[in-house]
């Protein structure tokens, strides 16, 4: 966001007749007390009555230093309009108007009162050092406030980095202080000459496709293989990349230390600036979670170890953490202990297909680790991605719900180990609790719903109803030939 200052200057029209008034009011002195200037027709320091020449005088000084300010204005105005990089800030302007004026009225001063200039310059001079010694703070937070709004170095809206870490947005700058608002929402007022010390970053003035850079450390347990953790801190910034606006392309993985029993690592992620920071922390740290989780990590104190014969139990069991992101949410945990008894676990290969378009199956899968990929051919029989799998959703679900044939195609984009479920292990489930059957309806009827909505194809609520029926009465044919 770029900061514009708000300068008061006179219409063009009043400000030339200002500077026609000055060559005027000079023309009236000269043609009724002999001279174009003042100080040449009134000495005040001898004058003891009240006199037209002395008003005239003043007048002159008065309409003089009136002059002045205008035309310091007038062109403040022109070269911030004409200059969109360089911008004269509205302080510099407030300091030369009232620098302006004092030495206006030092020379009317002198000039009137026909005192001597170097006593006079010697006295205002050390008036002057008392006055900026008792201001000297003021005047500091002036001359600061100057240097940050001349330099561009902050603007009202701009999304800054202190070097400790800490995030804030710009929310004020004047002559005293600079306001800001943290990443809870709270207001902090810092002096301009304190602010003018401190190292930061300003966001906002980096490249605009720049945005803010945010590390994020986990540490695990030292027994796990670091390189499995690195991909899976890297799949997860992927995953979040993809599915949650305002996080940019951009992300860097890096192991980072060896503490007693445990490995560090850090996630360095790029977020727009305007997003709060300990939102996108929280998103991020959900899905690093997740990941790492499925991904069989181990985040304890403690190693757990297991013989090969144990393998394929500990990735069943991961169910229990899978379930709540897909259709089976609906399930108790007790009915996914039972699923997960039954599931059996498949590996595929990078560039395998899973899943083939127009197949017929009533199965589904579960993604424990890995990446997939869904495709649809095109018109020349090339492959178009159309969407990503990641670890925790499923994928095949109509297919074990209603035995309709696959849609798309799927395939694995890296080495990926699934949990798959059939319509034989489901179907105790759904005679035992039946009316789950609807709510698994509800569940994909919004889920489409909404991916339409994405489409600018809103659905009416009537019309979302009668797709749950629809769907509620296929699952119960399919299941117990009866609708």
């Amino acid at each position: 966001m770029k900061q514009r200052h708000t300068i008061f200057s006179l219409p063009k029209s009043l400000f030339w007749l200002l500077l026609i008034s000055n060559a005027i009011y000079a023309v009236w002195l000269n043609a009724d007390f002999g001279s174009y200037w003042s100080w040449n027709i009134v000495d005040m320091a001898n004058e003891q009555a009240f006199k037209l020449e002395v008003v005239a005088a003043v007048g002159q000084f008065v309409l003089l230093g009136m002059t002045v300010d205008a035309v310091i204005r007038h062109f403040v105005v022109h070269f911030n309009k004409t200059n969109e990089n360089g911008q004269i800030p509205a302080i510099f302007v407030q300091a030369i108007t009232i620098i302006s004026y004092g030495v206006i009225a030092l020379f009317g001063f002198i000039a009137l009162y026909d005192h001597s200039a170097s006593k006079i310059l010697a006295a205002s001079g050390a008036l002057g050092f008392g006055v900026a010694y008792v201001l000297r703070e003021m005047i500091a937070d002036i001359v600061a406030c100057i240097q940050i709004q001349s330099e561009g170095l902050l603007s009202i809206g701009d999304f800054i980095k202190l070097k400790s870490g800490d995030y804030y947005e710009v929310m004020q700058l004047d002559s005293r202080r600079v306001v800001l608002k943290d990443s809870l929402g709270f207001t902090v007022f810092t002096p301009n000459r304190h602010f003018i010390n401190k190292d930061f970053i300003n966001i906002s003035k980096q490249h605009p496709k720049m945005g803010m850079r945010i590390p994020l450390e986990i540490e695990v347990d030292s027994g796990n293989d670091p390189n499995q953790v690195l991909e899976l801190l890297e799949q997860a910034a992927q995953y979040v990349i993809q599915t949650e606006a305002g996080f940019f392309p951009w992300y860097r993985t890096r192991f980072i230390k060896i503490n007693n029993g445990s490995f560090a690592f850090l996630l360095l992620y790029e977020c727009d600036a305007s997003m709060s920071f300990n939102g996108t922390k929280t998103t991020m740290s959900l899905a690093v979670t997740r990941f790492l989780k499925l991904g069989g990590i181990n985040m304890n104190s403690t190693l757990e170890t297991y013989s090969s014969s144990e393998v394929a139990r500990t990735i069943k069991s991961r169910l229990s953490n899978l379930y709540r992101l897909g259709v089976l949410r609906v399930l108790s945990p007790e009915e996914v202990t039972h699923l997960s008894e039954s599931a059996t676990v498949c590996k595929c290969r990078a560039g395998e297909h899973l899943i083939e378009k127009g197949q017929n199956a009533e199965s589904m899968y579960f993604l424990v680790e890995g990446e997939l990929e869904v495709t649809i051919p095109n018109e020349q029989g090339e492959e178009i991605v159309v969407g990503s799998i990641w670890p925790g959703d499923c994928v095949g679900e109509m297919s074990l719900l209603t035995g309709e044939p696959r849609s798309a195609n799927v395939r694995a984009k890296s080495n990926s180990t699934l949990l798959e479920i059939t319509k034989a292990a489901i179907t105790p489930i759904f005679e035992a609790n039946p009316e789950l059957i609807n709510e698994i309806s509800i569940i994909l009827e919004k889920r489409k719903a909404h991916n339409q909505m994405l489409l600018n194809k809103p659905v009416e609520l009537e019309e979302l109803e009668k797709g749950i029926k629809v769907l509620a009465k296929k699952i119960l044919n399919f299941f117990f030939n009866k609708g």
